[in-house]
């Protein structure tokens, strides 16, 4: 089943969401440690599927597209 959400939980209240980005239309995950050089992906599948592969690895969020690494939940469940 394909994945619906990736988001930012804390304390029980969503404080961001996964979406692609403007220009290219594409999922932005990045390297632990890193904040440039972003792996683009085109589906929630794949980011997910990187962030599992990867440790502490992060994903750009809205509001404010900030590299998230922490407290991801995908489709409700942590990552």
């Amino acid at each position: 089943m394909a994945i619906g959400r990736i988001e930012r939980i804390q304390k029980g209240v969503v404080t961001g969401t996964t979406e692609r980005h403007d220009k290219d239309g594409t999922y932005h995950c990045h390297a632990f440690g890193s904040n440039v050089d972003p792996v683009r992906v085109s589906t929630l599948d794949d980011v997910a599927a990187y962030l599992r592969a990867n440790p502490k690895a992060g994903v750009r969020m809205n509001p404010n597209w900030q590299k998230i690494s922490r407290n991801i939940f995908v489709d409700g469940h942590p990552l």
